[in-house]
C-alpha cells in the first residue's frame, strides 16, 4: 500500500463516516506511526478523525508507535491484530503509556479496517 497525502485525506473521510469508528473513540488523542523512514501523524477526537498526515514528531504526539514495514503491512492487509502486535512485540510504544493507550484499541481496529 502506497501512503501519501491523499491517501491519508481519504483515509480520514472514511473514518468520519465510519459508524464503528465513531463509537471507538473514548476521547481526543495524537499519535505517530513509524516504520523505517515513514511517519504518519494522526489526531482524533471523539467520533472523528481530525488530522492525518505525513511526517511529524514525537514532541506532537501523545504516543509514539513503531513497527517494521513488514508488521504495519500485515496491520493494513488485516493478517495482524494489533493488540496481538504489542503483545507479540510487532509493535512497540516507544512514547505515552500502554494503560493510557489500551482505550484506542478499538479505534485502532477501525483505522485499520479502514485502510485496507
Amino acid at each position: 500500500m502506497r501512503i501519501d497525502e491523499t491517501t491519508l485525506a481519504e483515509l480520514c473521510r472514511r473514518l468520519n463516516a465510519s459508524e464503528a469508528f465513531k463509537q471507538a473513540v473514548p476521547k481526543a488523542g495524537a499519535f505517530l506511526f513509524r516504520a523505517g523512514e515513514l511517519s504518519v501523524f494522526l489526531r482524533i477526537e471523539p467520533g472523528r478523525c481530525a488530522e492525518a498526515r505525513l511526517g511529524g514528531t514525537p514532541e506532537e504526539a501523545d504516543f509514539v508507535i513503531e513497527a517494521s514495514p513488514e508488521a504495519w503491512e500485515k496491520l493494513v492487509r488485516g493478517e495482524l491484530d494489533v493488540v496481538a502486535a504489542f503483545t507479540r512485540g510487532q509493535l512497540k510504544l516507544t512514547k505515552g503509556n500502554l494503560f493510557a493507550l489500551m482505550p484506542y484499541a478499538r479505534a485502532a481496529k477501525a483505522i485499520f479496517e479502514q485502510m485496507s
